[in-house]
């Protein structure tokens, strides 16, 4: 009987053996994620639902995005025609979690969110994969004695090998067409290009092509002669993207960039039209310079004619489950016109301890100097901002902040309504707390006492916001806020809404809209109101669509935008 059972138990062996092996191998060619879900959110930071274990790594880049309230979300958010809501970089990681700090972002994140990696970032984790793979992998070893059938496959270590070039070319590329109206018979007809890139691995090289850039081309007049066509805020907010070729390469201890993009160890020094060179000294040591235009009206520090140059170094250490270090000093210097303007020491530093406490600071000290008008200054601190948040509980989230203005900011105040300055409106200390309820309903609120170098007396600032992540089972975003501020360049109110809806993978509607009531030296609008529209329509598989309607009157700002743009898709395109 035996002989019989025997021969039976080889065989179900062998297929329990064969089966996981295949297993094991599928497992193995699982394609790794590309795209991730917001799993809470703390002042400042964005906790995901993924680790090492979907190879994320300190210091990789993400964008963030509104999920689809239908459901499907792919990698097709990649090319939606806005801009992502935010970006973020991972500053601590485990194994099924990780944490990103919020670099720059332009509407409240969610519980729900969909964040994926930059396209430099996933290279990078790609090429580190092969890396690791090519120092160990199963080889055939024959002995010279014995018998034939005692070959066998071992794990040994061998000699490197290259690892297999995975380049990947995707984006799109539009035409703008653009009508521009004001009171008095006063139009003009705009002429634009739109690009929006994920190019990896250009020419099978280290080198990526990615981000977003839209500007004018061409701009005809008609109506009072020599009328210039104003500045509306679909150009200001334009300046603010970025879109840059960079070098990252694991077998190389260089990193750079060149385009419109910031600094990436230390993204609180403003955008700049140039360039960045880094060299790693050690796994937790990176050195380097950097040097451009500043082209971002968002920045405290903004000038039309302005450049920069420094150099920096960056030290990161430690584990998100327990302490984390990430440390950034440098020296710069900023021009107008080529004549010196500033010459400063930057700082910018992260603690955190565990997930439920963490500090942020960003600074910087100027060194003694004379303005073209004759106005001095001493040697001291001219910006920081300081942060600290604590989260006892998944759900709520408390906040302490401190921002201080030595100097008069020189943003354009235009952009307040829009949300992108919300930073600087709050100066002095102030504190806020952040609850998230079921069905996707966040309550935050912040209010301080303001008291700076040029107030005769302290005030009151307040900022209420209510995001509805999906209202009811209607599809619908709304985001609403509501502040009142005053600070060293002005006093005043802002009002905002935004409602937006994807009615399908392929179609996405979005209407904005704001009031602002401005009392500042720096601006002679000081009211305004605003209403914008978009739709993003994809074509087919290659092609897409995208109109914007804007509305604009105010003191000084008075405007009817139109653009409607037209463009082919590449690389990642949907089948037919």
């Amino acid at each position: 009987m035996s002989c019989f059972i025997f021969p039976r138990v080889l065989l179900v062996g062998a297929l329990l053996l064969f089966a996981s092996s295949q297993i094991d191998v599928r497992a193995q060619n699982a394609p790794e994620r590309d795209i991730f879900h917001v799993k809470y959110i703390a002042d400042g930071s964005i906790y995901l639902d993924a680790g090492r274990n979907a190879g994320l790594e300190e210091g990789m880049i993400l964008h963030a995005v509104h999920a689809d309230p239908a459901g499907g979300t792919t990698e097709s958010v990649r090319f939606r025609k806005d801009a992502p809501i935010g970006d973020l970089r991972i500053f601590s990681v485990a194994d099924s979690s990780s944490a990103a700090e919020i670099i720059k972002s332009r509407e409240d994140l969610v519980v729900g969110d969909i964040a994926y990696l930059d396209p430099e970032s996933i290279h990078l984790r790609k090429d580190k994969s092969n890396a690791v793979e090519s120092e160990n992998y199963p080889v055939v070893v024959t002995f010279s004695y014995g018998d034939p059938l005692d070959e066998e496959v071992r794990a040994t270590t061998v000699s490197r090998k290259e690892a297999p070039i995975d380049n990947q070319m995707r984006g799109r590329i539009g035409l703008d067409l653009g009508t521009l109206s004001e009171p008095g018979g006063l139009s003009s007809r705009q002429v634009g290009f739109m690009v929006q890139a994920d190019m990896s691995r250009i020419g099978g090289t280290h080198w990526n092509f990615k981000g977003y850039w839209r500007s004018r081309l061409n701009t005809q007049s008609t109506g009072a002669f020599g009328a210039t066509t104003p500045i509306t805020l679909t150009d200001l907010i334009n300046r603010t993207y970025h879109l840059g070729l960079f070098y990252q390469n694991p077998d190389s201890v260089i990193t750079m960039g060149v385009g419109r993009l910031y600094l990436p160890y230390a993204p609180s020094l403003s955008t700049i039209d140039g360039g960045y060179i880094g060299r790693r000294l050690t796994q937790t040591i990176t050195i380097g310079v950097f040097g451009g235009s500043t082209p971002d009206p968002t920045s405290w520090s903004y000038s039309p004619n302005q450049h920069i140059a420094g150099t920096f170094i960056n030290y990161e250490k430690g584990d998100f489950e327990h302490r984390r270090l990430n440390s950034t000093f440098g020296l710069a210097m900023t021009s107008i016109q080529w004549h010196v303007a500033r010459e400063f020491a930057f700082f910018e530093n992260m603690a955190s301890l565990s997930r439920t406490f963490s500090v942020y600071n960003s600074l910087q000290a100027d060194a003694a100097r004379t303005t073209p008008g004759g106005a001095s200054y001493s040697t001291g601190i001219t910006q920081s901002f300081t942060s600290v948040r604590y989260q006892p509980i998944k759900l709520l989230t408390f906040n302490l902040n401190h921002n201080y203005l030595r100097n008069l900011p020189t943003f354009n105040p235009a952009l307040i309504s829009t949300g992108l300055l919300d930073q600087y409106l709050f100066q002095g200390l102030s504190g806020g707390v952040r609850v998230e309820f079921p069905y996707q309903i966040a309550v935050s609120t912040d209010i301080g006492r303001s008291k700076n170098s040029t107030d005769r007396a302290s005030s009151w600032n307040q900022m209420y916001g209510v995001n509805f992540g999906r209202i009811r089972n209607t599809g619908l975003r709304l985001d609403l806020r509501y502040t009142k501020f005053n600070s060293s360049f002005g006093q005043g109110t802002y009002e905002f809404v935004s409602l937006s809806r994807n009615l399908s993978e392929r179609l996405r509607v979005q209407v904005q809209g704001g009031v602002q009531h401005l009392n500042s030296s720096l601006s002679s609008n000081s009211n305004s109101r605003f209403v914008t529209g978009t739709v993003d329509w994809t074509i087919g598989p290659r092609y897409f669509f995208e109109g914007l309607y804007s509305w604009n009157t105010g003191t000084s700002m008075n405007y009817r935008q139109m653009n409607l743009t037209f463009g082919y898709r590449f690389g990642g395109f949907r089948p037919k």
